[in-house]
Parts: C-alpha cells; sequence; structure tokens
C-alpha cells in the first residue's frame, strides 16, 4: 500500500480541522455580519452608474456583451477544455481545468458567505440572454464571476503562451497584454451593462482575479509536477475533493453556486 506523505496529512487536517472549528464559531455568519452591510450600501450607491451605462442601450450592445459573457460560463469551458487535451496541450488543459476550478470554488465562497445581492431590478434593466445567464442571476453578486474568471484564464493563456513560444519581444509582450486588458474590460463593463453586477462586484472580481493569478503562477508548476508524477495522487484528490464539499460556506438563502462548484470539483478530480 503507498505510503501517505506527511504534507498530505497536514493538508487534509488543516481542512478538516477548520470545517470544526468554523462550523462551532458560526465563522460563516460572523464574517457576513461584517460584510455584507457595507458591500449592499455600495450596491445601492452604485445603481447610478449602472444605470447611466445603460442608458446607451442598443439590440447590437446587447447582443455583443451578452455573446462575450457566453465565453467564459460553463458551455464554453465544456466545449474549450477538451480541445486543449485533443490539440496535444496536456500541461496547458490542466492548468486551465484546475485554475477555473480553483476560482470558481474561491469566487462562489465569497459570494455565498457575503450574499450581497445584485443591482436590483427595477430600475435597472437585468438582460439574460441565455438559460445559463438567468442561472447566474439567482446567485449573489460580489465577486464577479466572470471578470474574476477572465482575468485568471487570459492572463494564464498568454503567460503560457509567452512562455511556449519563448517569446522575448517587447512588443509582442506588450500588446498580449494589451489584449488580456481590452477583453478583461469588455467583461467587466458588459456585466455591469446587462444589469447582472455593480462597479464593487467588478473590482472584488479583478482584486481577486489578480490575487489568483499572481499565486497561480508561482505554484503552477509544482501542482503539474505532483499531478503528473507525485506520491498518493488520486487518494490524496478524492479526500480534498471531498472535505471541500464540506468546507463550502452556507449562504443566506439557496444558490446555484455550490451546484457550480460541486461540479467542477469532480471536474478537477477527473484530471
Amino acid at each position: 500500500m503507498e505510503s501517505i506523505p506527511g504534507w498530505q496529512l497536514i493538508f487534509l487536517g488543516g481542512i478538516a480541522t477548520w470545517i470544526v472549528f468554523s462550523s462551532i464559531l458560526n465563522v460563516t455568519q460572523k464574517l457576513r455580519s461584517l460584510t455584507q452591510p457595507l458591500v449592499s450600501r455600495y450596491v445601492m450607491s452604485g445603481t447610478s452608474i449602472v444605470l447611466k451605462i445603460q442608458k446607451y442601450e442598443h439590440s447590437y450592445l446587447d447582443a455583443l456583451f451578452s455573446g462575450l459573457s457566453c465565453v467564459v460560463s460553463v458551455p464554453f469551458y465544456t466545449a474549450f477544455l477538451p480541445l486543449l487535451f485533443w490539440s496535444g496541450h496536456c500541461k496547458l488543459a490542466r492548468q486551465m481545468t484546475l485554475l477555473i476550478s480553483f476560482c470558481d470554488y474561491m469566487g462562489n465562497c465569497i459570494k455565498d458567505v457575503v450574499s450581497a445581492p445584485r443591482p436590483s431590478s427595477p430600475p435597472v434593466r437585468r438582460v439574460t440572454a441565455t438559460k445559463d445567464e438567468e442561472d447566474n442571476a439567482m446567485e449573489y453578486g460580489l465577486p464577479s464571476s466572470h471578470t474574476l474568471n477572465t482575468v485568471c484564464l487570459s492572463g494564464y493563456m498568454l503567460h503560457y503562451i509567452l512562455s511556449y513560444t519563448g517569446s522575448e519581444d517587447v512588443s509582442t509582450e506588450l500588446m498580449g497584454f494589451a489584449l488580456v486588458c481590452l477583453v478583461v474590460g469588455l467583461i467587466g463593463v458588459g456585466r455591469i451593462y446587462l444589469g447582472m453586477h455593480s462597479l464593487i462586484d467588478i473590482i472584488g472580481g479583478l482584486a481577486l482575479g489578480l490575487g489568483i493569478l499572481t499565486l497561480w503562477l508561482c505554484v503552477d508548476t509544482c501542482i503539474d509536477d505532483f499531478i503528473v508524477s507525485g506520491q498518493n495522487v488520486a487518494s490524496f484528490w478524492a479526500m480534498l475533493s471531498f472535505l471541500l464539499l464540506f468546507a463550502y460556506p452556507t449562504p443566506e438563502l439557496p444558490t446555484p453556486s455550490y451546484e457550480y462548484h460541486t461540479a467542477f470539483n469532480g471536474v478537477a478530480l477527473g484530471i
């Protein structure tokens, strides 16, 4: 039988300990009581910004921003991630899948801890062109998952392309960085235009995304080496996936967030 490395026992034991003590101490409720009123005030005060942006309402803009939102949605991941494996870029595919899973878990955890509302509709016009968007509208607002995922995925994709090609051309790097900023900016503005998020949600998603991306760029090689040739990988990840289900916070009201992260948790285990 394969032995279990000490760091794995410490890591899993730490999560199990957190589950027990956070439940006993009602950590979720205490954090919510501190953060929810503040964020809710920002959402209410930011309604005027949403309405100003929505003054430029047009069917073409509705189609543009709805289409862009689909680029960081579950149906897109379902089609995009297998293509990465089939194209032979298995390391990128593994990293993108795990990164999406991590972003989804962290973003939804914060959403359900804070349980802050989305912009009130009416007066805000909420555009839900797809069934996926209708489901998203049932979640809480802070942070914007679309902004968070776009920052992490486009940023990591740029990092991988530059590393894979070995490009050291400053102009190429600047063009890539500008393109990433443009995509992130369009997604952020689009989420406000569609009435799905307020400015504080976008800022929260941007800040969290930059933090996760920075962390991931520091550990991605170690994670991939562990998955490909590490010790006790399958059983460790199975226990980790199981514990993360119980570590997830309980929202103020039921939302689809738990189902989303559970699905991606299973996908990550499949890797």
